[in-house]
């Protein structure tokens, strides 16, 4: 397959026993078992891989399985994972929107209100990098849009759609609050990312520092004396939540979830223009890769529906995406008259 990229020998026996994992998952033919032993026998390491790729899926059947299978018992779990341990090279492709930088007009606030409202907006499969009056960065994942406004006594963003990381320049006399359905994102200098998911909702990982989640939006009316107040300690009011965790907030904010730095890098993986995949279902993969093309995929074939994807995948090439899934699991696909792509299994009478 020509657009499958190369990688070091490490990153390829990562590729190579998340390929094995897939395929424990779905269940081993004779001749696989024999070639999975073959394959664990030509170099130590491919047993203890196969073992640190087994622990990031999302199923301990699979762990049960491989212990039955091979003789490699790990002592003890990595206390840390590489970046892409989970990232099994299924497919590699071109990114469809190239990043870029925008930098913003500066904004100079006067006492009475903002001077200048500006908005940034990226399109299906575009990614872009906005740079603020104030030193901020925000990082705009595809089909999203912001509206930003400084005033006087804070900094006021307004994510409208989609998926964005901010990068927050300290400056304790302006809390950068960020405003999304009915709450709003609060942090004085630190990073986190926050993607709409649904009726108003988002999610919310921080990445450094902390932030506070309340329950407020943005009104036409808000006050002149208010946006210059002075702001309350973050800690005073709503929920915080901390470098390292992940909550869903919607009115309210869900359990906080501690995350393991192998799983905050594939949450933030869609900055250097991929998607990474430990064991999602066919149907919510597919969901997540629409989010970065205007094509759309059906499921003619039920027995597909529970096929399990492992990997990263570089946005944008469906072509790519097709020969990995035919390759690797057996599916194939059609394209009808209105350019949706239909797949099913190979001996699908369909």
């Amino acid at each position: 397959m020509n657009n499958v990229s190369q990688f070091n020998s490490k990153e390829t026996i990562q590729a190579k026993a998340c390929e094995w994992i897939a395929a424990i998952d779905r269940g081993l033919s004779a001749e696989e078992s024999a070639a999975l032993q073959e394959w664990m026998a030509a170099n130590p390491s491919h047993q203890k891989v196969l073992f640190e790729m087994a622990r990031l899926w999302d199923d301990m059947s699979v762990m049960h399985a491989l212990q039955g299978l091979v003789t490699y018992q790990p002592h003890k779990t990595p206390r840390r994972v590489n970046k892409w341990l989970a990232a099994a090279a299924v497919i590699a492709v071109s990114v469809t929107g190239a990043l870029s930088w925008n930098m913003l007009p500066a904004i100079q606030p006067t006492e009475a209100v903002a001077s200048v409202t500006q908005e940034s907006a990226t399109e299906v499969g575009e990614q872009k990098t906005v740079l603020l009056a104030d030193g901020s960065k925000v990082f705009l994942n595809t089909d999203t849009q912001i509206r930003v406004n400084f005033y006087p006594g804070f900094r006021q963003i307004e994510l409208l759609k989609g998926e964005a990381h901010f990068d927050v320049a300290h400056d304790p006399a302006r809390p950068f609050t960020v405003f999304a359905g009915e709450n709003a994102v609060t942090a004085v200098g630190t990073a986190f990312n926050m993607e709409f998911t649904r009726d108003n909702a988002f999610e919310l990982v921080v990445t450094e520092g902390k932030v506070r989640v309340s329950q407020q939006s943005v009104s036409d009316s808000t006050t002149t004396a208010e946006r210059n107040r002075a702001p309350l300690p973050i800690e005073l009011e709503g929920v915080m939540v901390f470098a390292g965790e992940q909550a869903l907030v919607k009115e309210s904010v869900s359990a906080r979830t501690a995350l393991t730095q192998s799983e905050i890098a594939q949450s933030l993986a869609w900055q250097d223009g991929q998607i990474v995949f430990t064991g999602q279902q066919l149907n919510k993969a597919l969901d997540e890769i629409s989010r970065y093309t205007q094509v759309k995929f059906v499921i003619d074939d039920d027995r597909i529906i529970d096929t399990r994807i492992a990997g990263y995948f570089r946005v944008g090439d469906i072509n790519g995406l097709l020969a990995a899934l035919e390759n690797s699991f057996d599916i194939q696909s059609y394209q009808d008259a209105e350019q949706n792509i239909h797949l099913h299994r190979a001996d699908s009478s369909i």
